[in-house]
């Protein structure tokens, strides 16, 4: 289980709750990790990512739900983090009020895309819910 209960813990759980962006990172038929920006929620304990369907990143985690997820560093190359954990593609919805959290923290991006919400959730309907289970890295 991740500790997120240190100093660096309570660093990463802020930056969770605060950036935009975190990579994804899965492994092809190849055992070549694909990374890829992706939006994200994380609600303290899973990361909530949407995806559209027939993508790349769902056939991989079918095939290994292992990921790895990942902020940008700092312009230094500091303020590392990672976490790897276990990813899941999910046959229901989550719970709206998730969805309505992560609409609203992305609204500028989704106006940024020319989409409506509507378009954005007709377009993003695969839900990926990421379990971290260890993170590393470290802040200067």
């Amino acid at each position: 289980m991740v500790d997120f209960s240190s100093r660096f813990g309570r660093h990463v759980n802020r930056r969770l709750r605060q950036e935009k962006v975190i990579w994804l990172t899965t492994v092809d038929s190849h055992d070549t990790p694909q990374p890829r920006p992706v939006w994200f929620h994380w609600d303290g304990g899973t990361i909530l990512i949407f995806s559209e369907k027939n993508k790349a990143k769902l056939r991989h985690i079918a095939r290994n739900p292992r990921v790895a997820l990942n902020f940008n560093t700092d312009d230094e190359g500091g303020d590392v983090a990672a976490l790897v954990g276990d990813a899941k593609i999910l046959d229901n919805p989550p719970a709206a009020s998730r969805v309505k959290t992560y609409l609203r923290k992305y609204g500028k991006g989704i106006r940024d895309l020319d989409m409506t919400v509507a378009e954005f959730r007709d377009a993003y309907t695969v839900p990926i819910l990421v379990t971290p289970q260890a993170m590393r890295g470290f802040v200067d």
